[in-house]
């Protein structure tokens, strides 16, 4: 049975994903120059079949429209415990995600999530790291970025470490918001994909789940002004502590 639900959302998956890709890319190639804005209404729709597939349900929480119309860009600061959290976070605020390079030559996903404006990064250079930092600094303040600063996925309960180096981008543009958000699912036991399980093992695991109830819990934004001057291994510190904190409550 576990079996065949795994292969029927999976089927279902692609289907809907090979279905709207064409659309989509016509889309923003027709309207490339507001290819961030319509890209944003896009894989919100995309992301909300993706999560009825895998019957994903979220609690909303206080703020939520607050952000989700403002004019200003933020930056969304999630914890990352399953390929679900991307379907969970473009579902509410249809970001741009900071990705790995490899990313931008998965098929299908990679090419429109480029088209979109995402942000990829290679791994290992200061250069690089400088760039990318650059990049939000000065290119992205009035658009929603979505940034995992674990840097992986991992069980809720292991309470992986931030990594500091995207918090200088606050220092680099005092204008840009910090959102810390918290992903926490019911049955984070089940639904977090942790090593050395693979992505097709973590996905049955999903699949069997009945519903996926996740509370999406919205903490108070940070900017630089409220950060009095702390350096950003600090403000990851500060970030870290709002966003896990929760965590170690009861569903």
């Amino acid at each position: 049975m576990h079996e065949f639900q795994f292969y029927l959302k999976s089927a279902l998956f692609f289907v809907v994903t090979v279905s709207l890709a064409p659309f989509y890319f016509f889309i923003l190639l027709i309207f490339y120059p507001w290819r961030q804005i319509i890209g944003s209404k896009l894989v919100q729709f995309y992301s909300k079949i993706c999560l009825t597939i895998f019957r994903v349900h979220i609690d909303r929480v206080k703020r939520y429209r607050t952000f989700k119309k403002g004019n200003k860009g933020f930056l969304i600061i999630s914890n990352h415990a399953s390929f679900l959290d991307i379907f969970v976070l473009s579902a509410l605020f249809g970001p741009v995600f900071l990705s790995k390079s490899e990313v931008k030559y998965y098929p299908i996903i990679g090419q429109i999530a480029w088209l979109m404006g995402g942000i990829f990064f290679e791994r290992g250079s200061s250069q690089e790291r400088l760039r990318v930092l650059k990049t939000i600094a000065n290119a992205y303040s009035d658009r929603i970025v979505a940034v995992f600063p674990q840097g992986t996925t991992g069980d809720i309960s292991e309470r992986l470490p931030f990594h500091r180096g995207i918090f200088k981008v606050i220092e680099l543009n005092p204008d840009i918001t910090l959102l810390p958000i918290t992903l926490y699912y019911k049955d984070d036991v089940e639904i977090a994909w942790h090593k050395p399980q693979s992505f097709k093992e973590n996905a049955k695991r999903v699949s069997r789940q009945k519903r996926i109830p996740v509370k999406v819990i919205i903490h108070d934004p940070l900017t630089i002004d409220d950060c009095g001057g702390k350096s950003a291994a600090e403000i990851c510190k500060m970030v870290e502590k709002s966003v896990l904190g929760p965590l170690r409550e009861e569903y």
